[in-house]
This record gives structure tokens, C-alpha cells and sequence, in this order.
């Protein structure tokens, strides 16, 4: 195995979680794709071009994914994460499959992060998320360099859940299970976006309000909407 550069870190949670203000509704969004724009496409040719042939969701082995959703869940460190890549091209440097991985993520528009700003005066707030290591790396550097933030997740969330620190994914029952008990969130005072019918299918199942998010179309636009149809 190819080692990887020792700059690459495992990134550890440091919030403590707290139970919300009872007197807030709260608002749970997904990330990417809710948030922040990813581009699939864009992941999927950089990977053509390292292993020489092209992947999509529908033809992507099944170890493959099954890699994935357990480096989600951070049961993979990133040098086995890697190395599942590595095994399609033993030459390529492991920059390149990371290089290739993180080319999915594109930008988080900046109207969004001022509506957050406005929705945390009124709303319990909290991010939801299937990520990793490695694309979290990439966005808290992408933000710090593009809008000087050093700490997202506190300034604009009550709460930040993701899959790869808390062991846990979308769309498995237990991590709804255990957003509800950590957030002390009364269900039906809780709305979550997501852009995944799997995702919004099981959260509504946990009694949770849901909507799914088209990701072509502007967030900022949409919530008001969103929010009306759960709670008129």
C-alpha cells in the first residue's frame, strides 16, 4: 500500500452536543446538494481518467460502494479508503484519487450562508450529513479561504452531525434515532431537507417533518415553501 502524505489528518469532533431550545422549531438541512453544489459528473470523469474507464452510480462495483458508505461512517481510515482506488491503478499517486474525490465538491453560494445567519435568530438549526474526512478537509479549507471562516459549524448550526465522526449514516434508522435523543427534538416540531428520497423517507418514518430537495433548483427560494407545508 501507498502511504499517504502525513499533512492529511484525521479530523476529530470537538462540539460538545446540547439540547435545543424547546421554544424553537428546528430546521435539519443535508449538506450536500442542499447547501453545498456537488458535481458528480465532474468526480466521475477525474476518475475515468486515473482508472480508464468511466464509473457512474449505476455501474460502480459494489465493493466500491460498499467502501464508501464505510468510510462514511468513518470505519475506513483514509489510507484504506484510498487504497480501494489504488487497486484500479497501483501507479497513480494517492494525491491523484483524492485529488479525483474531492473534484465532486463546487461551492456553497454565499446567499446561503447569510440565510442561515437569519434563520438561527428564530430556528433551532442543525446539519445532517453523510460525509468524510476528506471532503470535510477540503470544505472548512474552501470556506476559510473563500469567506475567512474558521469555525462553520458553530457559527451557523445549534448542531452538526456528521456520519463519519458518529458512526452512524443516512439513510439507517439509528442515526435519526439519535439525532431525536441528542437535539431533544419533539418530531413534529422538527423539518429536514434533503436532496435523497431514501433519506427523507426514513425521516419521516422517525415522525420527523421531510422534504426533498431538487439541488437544480435555489434552496433560498424554496424554504419559505418548505417551511409553510410542515407547519400550516
Amino acid at each position: 500500500m501507498t502511504l499517504l502524505k502525513s499533512s492529511v489528518i484525521n479530523v476529530t469532533s470537538t462540539k460538545s452536543y446540547k439540547l435545543i431550545d424547546p421554544h424553537k422549531r428546528t430546521l435539519i438541512f443535508d449538506f450536500g446538494n442542499v447547501l453545498f453544489n456537488l458535481d458528480f459528473d465532474h468526480c466521475f470523469s477525474a476518475f475515468e481518467n486515473l482508472i480508464g474507464f468511466r464509473w457512474n452510480f449505476k455501474t460502480m462495483p459494489e465493493s466500491v460502494l460498499n467502501a464508501i458508505r464505510q468510510y462514511e461512517r468513518g470505519q475506513l481510515s483514509d489510507e484504506e479508503f484510498i487504497w480501494v482506488f489504488q487497486q484500479y491503478n497501483s501507479e497513480a499517486h494517492p494525491r491523484a484519487f483524492i485529488d479525483a474525490w474531492n473534484s465532486m465538491l463546487d461551492d456553497l453560494p454565499v446567499k446561503r450562508l447569510i440565510m442561515l445567519e437569519k434563520l438561527k435568530k428564530t430556528y433551532n438549526l442543525a446539519l445532517l450529513s453523510n460525509i468524510n474526512n476528506f471532503h470535510l478537509i477540503w470544505i472548512r479549507h474552501y470556506l476559510k479561504t473563500n469567506f475567512e471562516i474558521d469555525d462553520f459549524e458553530n457559527k451557523y448550526f445549534d448542531q452538526v452531525f456528521y456520519s463519519h465522526i458518529i458512526g452512524m449514516r443516512k439513510p439507517d434508522e439509528e442515526i435519526y434515532k439519535y439525532v431525536t435523543d441528542t437535539m431533544g427534538l419533539v418530531p413534529a416540531s422538527t423539518l429536514f431537507i434533503d436532496d435523497l428520497e431514501n433519506n427523507i423517507i426514513q425521516a419521516k418514518l422517525h415522525g420527523w417533518q421531510a422534504v426533498i430537495h431538487d439541488p437544480t433548483k435555489e434552496i433560498t427560494e424554496l424554504l419559505p415553501e418548505y417551511i409553510q407545508a410542515a407547519w400550516n
